[in-house]
C-alpha cells in the first residue's frame, strides 16, 4: 500500500489517542455516562478526519465518506493488479472486531471479487488501534486481515507515530546491534577514580 498509507494509519491512531487523553481530562462526567459505543464513535471520528487529511491528495488513494460507510480504497500499480479496501476499527485484545453483522460487513470480512477497481484483485483489510476494555485504553496502531468474522489471517503492529501534524517517525540508521565497548584503565587512573589515590584527602 505504501509507507504514505500506512503512516497515515499511525498519524490517524496517535490523533485519536491524543484526543481521547483530553477529553478524558477535560469532560470526565460526560465520559462516565458515555456508552462503549459512543466512546468509539468519538475515537474513530478523530482517528478517520487525521487520516482523510494525512492521504486527500495521494493520487493512489479514493477516500469513500458516504455515511455509515467509511474505506479508503487503494490502487497498486504492480504486475498483480491489485488493491486494497481499507476500513478504521477497533481491535480487542485478541483481534476481533465489533460490527452489527449487516450483509455490508459480511460480505466485507469476506475476501472476494473487487467492486471498487474492476479489473484488480482486491484485498480488504481493517486498521486502527487495539482496545484494553477493561481500562477504557487505546493501545498502539496495527492492521489485520481476515477472512470471515472470525478467521483472522495475520496482524500487523504498526510503528506508532512520534508527533502530530508532520512529525516524523526515525528508523535506526545501524544496520544491526551495536556490539559494547570496553574501556581499559591503567592501576593509577583506577586508584583515582575510587579515591584511593595519594592526592585524595
Amino acid at each position: 500500500m505504501g509507507d504514505k498509507v500506512l503512516d497515515a494509519v499511525s498519524l490517524g491512531v496517535a490523533h485519536a489517542k491524543e484526543q481521547f487523553g483530553i477529553y478524558q481530562q477535560q469532560h470526565p462526567d460526560w465520559l462516565a455516562s458515555n456508552t462503549k459505543r459512543t466512546v468509539a464513535s468519538l475515537i474513530h471520528d478523530w482517528m478517520w478526519a487525521a487520516v482523510a487529511k494525512a492521504l486527500d491528495e495521494a493520487p493512489h488513494v479514493v477516500i469513500i465518506d458516504r455515511d455509515p460507510v467509511r474505506e479508503l480504497a487503494i490502487r497498486v500499480e504492480s504486475e498483480h493488479r491489485l488493491s486494497y479496501l481499507l476500513r478504521l476499527k477497533r481491535h480487542h485484545l485478541d483481534g476481533s472486531t465489533s460490527s452489527y453483522q449487516t450483509q455490508t460487513v459480511i460480505d466485507f470480512e469476506l475476501q472476494g471479487p473487487n467492486q471498487t477497481f474492476p479489473g484488480y484483485g482486491e484485498v480488504r483489510l481493517e486498521a486502527g488501534y487495539e482496545w484494553d476494555a477493561d481500562t477504557r485504553a487505546m493501545g498502539g496502531p496495527l492492521i489485520t486481515l481476515r477472512d470471515g468474522r472470525d478467521n483472522v489471517l495475520w496482524t500487523l503492529p504498526l510503528t506508532p507515530h512520534t508527533g502530530i501534524g508532520g512529525g516524523t517517525v526515525t528508523q535506526p540508521t545501524t544496520p544491526g546491534p551495536v556490539l559494547p565497548s570496553i574501556s581499559l584503565q591503567s592501576e593509577d587512573e583506577a586508584r583515582d577514580e575510587n579515591g584511593t589515590g595519594s592526592d585524595q584527602s
